[in-house]
């Protein structure tokens, strides 16, 4: 019986040794904990960029850029940043005026174009300007004397000249007008609304095959728009070249309009029969004409009754 007890007591502390052996053998020393090092990199500090830095030409030819395609607010911009770095740059100050002339901001145009004429009575630029902004308020004969103080200062200044032009038209002094819009195309000959003023100018003076010349011209110089075509098919029409005169009239316009038009040439060329032809066919195209022709073929019929 006391074999057994020893028996038994050495079987279980056999056990409990073999237990204690194994687990020292397969968990190893369990009491520290190890930690997987993550998978994500660092990244090493960069240096901080450096900012490239924009002079005061820079920013004026970014001014000229948009000045160029009519984004006069952000060429506005642009002079202005100029401004801060050069801040005497009067030619600068100059652009920045017409950024606002262009933008409609007359009297502020004027203001600055009347305060660099204060720093320096001899910008020619700066006095065409400020002539334009005479022009554009209707102060025509302001407009006029400093239009031509400024190309004493410069004769250069084709704009000017052309400016002048204008002035001439508005006053019925077409043979002025062609003058000075000639002089305007021996400094710019590529400047195609001014062939088309010219074209004005010859059709009021009666000239009207030197008209076509300058109209066609333009046109060739890529300056293409619905009052350069209607200009050409009323002169056209003077020379009684209807066909021509159709074609060109329907490129500045619908054909709706093109024969509305025609229509007011053989009616003024007393053609009355041709004339209530092209009303008719106006009123069919487009009912839009219908007031406007109807007038025009009740003149057709006093016409005829006369």
């Amino acid at each position: 019986m006391m074999f057994k007890r020893r028996h038994t007591l050495l079987l279980i502390l056999g056990l409990i040794c073999f237990f204690l052996a194994g687990c020292g053998a397969k968990y190893g020393n369990s009491s520290q904990v190890r930690y997987k090092e993550p998978s994500v990199s660092i990244e090493k500090p960069r240096p901080p960029e450096t900012e490239i830095e924009i002079d005061a030409d820079e920013y004026e030819k970014l001014g000229d850029a948009m000045l160029s395609n009519g984004k006069y607010f952000m060429a506005f911009i642009q002079y202005e940043n100029s401004l801060k770095k050069d801040k005497e740059n009067l030619r600068v100050e100059y652009k920045k005026g017409l950024a606002l002339l262009g933008g409609g901001r007359n009297d502020e145009a004027q203001k600055i174009f009347q305060l660099i004429l204060q720093k320096k009575p001899d910008f020619a630029p700066a006095r065409e300007g400020l002539a334009r902004t005479n022009f554009k308020n209707k102060l025509y004969h302001v407009a006029k004397v400093n239009f031509e103080k400024a190309i004493a200062l410069d004769p250069l200044l084709w704009r000017s000249y052309g400016y002048l032009g204008n002035l001439h038209d508005l006053a019925g002094e077409y043979d002025q007008a062609v003058k000075e819009y000639k002089t305007a195309l021996t400094i710019k000959p590529d400047a195609g609304f001014i062939h088309n003023n010219l074209g004005v100018s010859f059709y009021m003076s009666g000239r009207y095959k030197e008209a076509v010349d300058s109209f066609y011209q333009a046109l060739r110089l890529k300056y293409i728009n619905n009052r350069v075509y209607n200009n050409l098919g009323r002169v056209l029409v003077k020379l009684e070249l209807y066909d021509k005169a159709f074609e060109a009239f329907k490129k500045g316009g619908s054909e709706a309009v093109a024969y509305n038009n025609i229509g007011v040439g053989y009616l003024n060329n007393e053609k009355i029969d041709k004339a209530a032809e092209c009303f008719k066919k106006a009123i069919e195209l487009s009912p839009q004409f219908y007031v406007l022709a109807n007038e025009n073929l009740k003149k057709c019929r006093l016409k005829q009754k006369e």
